[in-house]
């Protein structure tokens, strides 16, 4: 399995977070549960080579071989797998609030979401699907989607300075400032800020703030660290290890201590270290 790393266009740099290209000459082995883990990131897809079958909450969905494909924020863990063959596929994750202003498509309506781009982002999506299929090499295909979207970035300009205050400012607490924290040093009241957050980022605050904590401990498990070490800082981030294992359970579809001795998930794991 190779995971390499793309640097974004200077324009997309504050928008997206990660580019990414999997590729894998078996797909992903079904033996080392494969996860996608609560990041707070949506996502642009695209399987060039397989498809890709992605389980979250009990729902079975296919991502096409030659799709594009939109995935909104999600607050619990996909499992991923593919066929037993040759695998690529591209993936942009943009910034809690990166992909609102290059779409113009409120968040809150992809959260917990896979869609179709043709769908979803209806005839950009179908011009942009139906030219990349034709895109014999990986390059090519990085250097047109980038292209794309730069172009509607610069048409749409719909970023907000308030929702990008609070983002970063939720990260880089880890999630421990609170929303009566955020009305403060904003001036805008709960109310308003939710209303922000449905429109750019899709999850509330607080939702928000729960993923950049668990990302934490994630983390450190992708660097390897045992659980025992974990355990040591939770009680500064959850009320209590009960609280803890609750959200971590959510997130992974396992309890700490079991994914830490029993998950191997390299994909999740190098895609986390990045």
């Amino acid at each position: 399995m190779k995971l390499s790393f793309v640097e974004p266009r200077s324009e997309l740099k504050p928008y997206v977070q990660s580019f990414w290209v999997f590729e894998s000459p078996i797909g992903m082995p079904p033996t080392e549960n494969s996860l996608a883990a609560p990041n707070g990131c949506p996502k642009l897809i695209i399987p060039y080579e397989n498809s890709i079958t992605s389980i979250a909450n009990g729902r079975v969905q296919e991502s096409q071989e030659h799709g594009l494909y939109f995935v909104g924020n999600r607050d619990t863990a996909t499992l991923l797998r593919t066929s037993p063959r040759r695998a690529g596929f591209i993936g942009i994750e943009f910034r809690p609030h990166g992909a609102y202003p290059i779409f113009g498509i409120p968040m809150v309506e992809t959260v917990n979401r896979h869609l179709s781009a043709d769908v979803l982002l209806s005839r950009w999506g179908r011009k942009v699907s139906d030219i990349l299929v034709d895109l014999k090499s990986v390059k090519g295909k990085i250097e047109f989607i980038q292209a794309q979207l730069v172009e509607i970035l610069e048409e749409k300009q719909l970023h907000n300075p308030i929702v990008e205050y609070c983002v970063h400012s939720l990260k880089a607490t880890h999630g421990l400032m609170t929303i009566s924290d955020l009305e403060r040093r904003t001036g805008y009241t709960r109310r308003y800020l939710e209303i922000l957050f449905n429109n750019h980022v899709g999850l509330s605050p607080k939702v928000l703030a729960g993923i950049f904590r668990f990302q934490r401990f994630y983390r450190k498990w992708a660097q390897g660290r045992p659980y025992e070490e974990l355990k040591e800082e939770l009680y500064d981030y959850y009320y209590d290890q009960p609280h803890f294992t609750k959200e971590f359970k959510r997130m992974t579809s396992f309890s700490p201590q079991r994914f830490t001795v029993e998950v191997s998930n390299e994909f999740g794991r190098r895609l986390s270290l990045h």
